[in-house]
């Protein structure tokens, strides 16, 4: 796994759980690169936010920071095991095209209304995308690092981000695909998603995104048309 960085966002984790994974993940050869948001004991080895960004803007910064060509995220909550990451990089190397490969969770022990918004927000992205999606916004997965950094000023900053990044490039006709994980339960700490809060900015992202990605053809025709550019520069910038 010499062409994989792994990259571990971290807030108030136990510091064994990520002591194991960094250790198991240098072994088969993958740079690994933790950031701590702005934890209030922070990790040791780790690039540290001072403050608490966001979920994302660790992510962005663990991405920024790799030296290789794939990226894989993975939680430092003991759900992730390292295992699970080494058949998603064999899963990706296998598809051989691949632009991005989600690990799908199978079943799992989570609260109704958790599932239930889950699953509508897949729904509803899906439609916007035109590309069933199996798990919208799970927080492992694998990656080219040039292109997730060229989405950077569009991508949302906090839990969305996996959201925002995949809607961009299921648009654009990036090839994402889908492979099933395995995850554990949490043994340390509890989940900092928020299920109304949360769940509204991911539909914002998956409206701005996938509209405006989708539209981006429309716009430029639109362009082209001298009525409208004379509308545009009148003032009417709000429109598309």
């Amino acid at each position: 796994m010499y062409d994989l960085s792994v990259v571990i966002p971290v807030l108030d984790e136990d510091h064994s759980i990520i002591d194991n994974l960094v250790t198991e993940l240098k072994s088969i050869g993958a740079e690994v690169i933790v950031v701590d948001d702005g934890s209030r004991n922070p990790y040791p080895n780790s690039i540290k936010h001072g403050v608490n960004f966001g979920y994302g803007s660790a992510l962005m910064t663990g991405i920024k920071n790799a030296s290789r060509d794939l990226v894989l995220t993975m939680d430092g909550d003991s759900q992730h095991t390292v295992s699970e990451a080494v058949k998603l990089y064999h899963a990706f190397k296998l598809i051989g095209n691949a632009d991005m490969v989600i690990g799908a969770r199978q079943a799992q022990n989570e609260a109704v209304h958790r599932w239930i918004g889950r699953k509508l927000l897949n729904w509803f992205a899906s439609i916007i995308c035109l590309f069933y999606l199996r798990d919208l916004n799970s927080g492992m997965r694998i990656f080219r690092r040039s292109i997730a950094i060229s989405y950077f000023s569009i991508l949302c900053r906090t839990f969305s981000f996996t959201t925002s990044l995949t809607i961009s490039m299921l648009c654009d006709k990036y090839k994402v695909e889908f492979f099933p994980i395995d995850v554990k339960e949490r043994s340390y700490g509890k989940s900092k998603v928020r299920v109304v809060k949360h769940g509204l900015v991911t539909l914002y992202y998956i409206l701005r995104n996938g509209l405006a990605l989708r539209t981006r053809g429309i716009r430029s025709f639109l362009r082209k048309i001298p009525l409208w550019n004379f509308l545009t520069k009148k003032g009417f910038k709000s429109l598309p």
